[in-house]
């Protein structure tokens, strides 16, 4: 079962891996962008904590 698991693991990142690669040029990250990225950890925490 750990071996199934660690196999499903690995696709998935691989597949990730892929869709960052093929997702175009990258640009550098704003402010604000790190700013929504704490927001969205934020929002998430908070969740989980409710």
């Amino acid at each position: 079962m750990r071996q199934d698991q660690k196999q499903r693991a690995n696709e998935k990142l691989q597949t990730l891996l892929l869709e960052g690669l093929n997702s175009g040029n990258a640009t550098q990250m704003t402010a604000q962008d790190w700013e929504d990225i704490r927001q969205a950890v934020r929002e998430k925490t908070n969740q989980k904590n409710s």
